[in-house]
């Protein structure tokens, strides 16, 4: 699980940089529409990707949470 959180988090800093940096690039130049779209759609789906990826990865790990807890209280029922 910890390689998928890493990953989740890798992608979605890097879509937060791309468009945090290109912005700051756009603030120094005339906005170009046509280039625009193409690179705050990268940023998003980067973004997105990311997100989905950590949201997986934090439910996949929660359940295995559950699964090992439900262990633990079944064998301290059976003690006396």
């Amino acid at each position: 699980m910890k390689k998928s959180k890493a990953v989740g988090m890798a992608i979605f800093v890097l879509g937060l940089i791309i468009l945090i940096g290109y912005g700051l690039y756009q603030g120094f130049q005339e906005i170009n529409f046509e280039e625009l779209d193409v690179i705050i759609s990268i940023g998003f789906v980067a973004i997105i990707l990311g997100l989905i990826i950590l949201f997986i990865s934090i439910i996949l790990e929660q359940q295995e949470g559950k699964k090992k807890v439900k262990k633990e209280i079944k064998k301290e029922d059976l003690e006396p």
